[in-house]
């Protein structure tokens, strides 16, 4: 693997995603995933064409659980295949946002992950928060990784 890994981390509900949306707007080399809140629900926005579809699975759907949390597993399935889509670009960034307990279970995002770290020339971003730092690292065996809080984003 020849890209750098960048986590960008900092504690649950400190404007991670809002930092990385602010410091994505501008710019055309930014790929990947973003899950802000949108009237109190956590959705999946793809950054490329600024699509925004529901994270959370409503009733008679396939769903993937995270605490009291019910996702949509359809929703995942499409988040991934936007981030292996995103992963064939030349250069630029790839935003995973979030990196969390589904993945650490090698559910949810886990093997889009694997499939760009193997494949994927792009500068990644994954959002982690604090706690989980450490664990990410290790289930993904990164090497070659800065650990960075949203206040450095504008050093990149």
């Amino acid at each position: 693997m020849n890209h750098k890994v960048i986590i960008l981390t900092g504690i649950i509900q400190t404007g991670k995603t809002t930092s990385l949306i602010k410091w994505s707007e501008h710019k055309t080399n930014v790929f990947g995933i973003l899950t802000p809140i949108v009237n109190g629900k956590r959705v999946f926005t793809n950054i490329s064409n600024k699509e925004v579809f529901k994270m959370e699975a409503t009733d008679n759907e396939e769903f993937l659980l995270v605490g009291k949390y019910s996702f949509s597993k359809n929703s995942f399935d499409k988040a991934k295949q936007i981030l292996i889509n995103a992963s064939k670009q030349k250069s630029g960034y790839l935003i995973v946002d979030e990196v969390g307990p589904l993945e650490l279970r090698q559910e949810g995002l886990f093997s889009a992950i694997i499939h760009i770290l193997q494949n994927s020339s792009l500068q990644i971003i994954l959002v982690v928060r604090e706690g989980l730092v450490e664990k990410v690292i290790d289930i993904f065996n990164l090497k070659n990784v800065s650990v960075i809080y949203k206040d450095q984003l504008a050093t990149l």
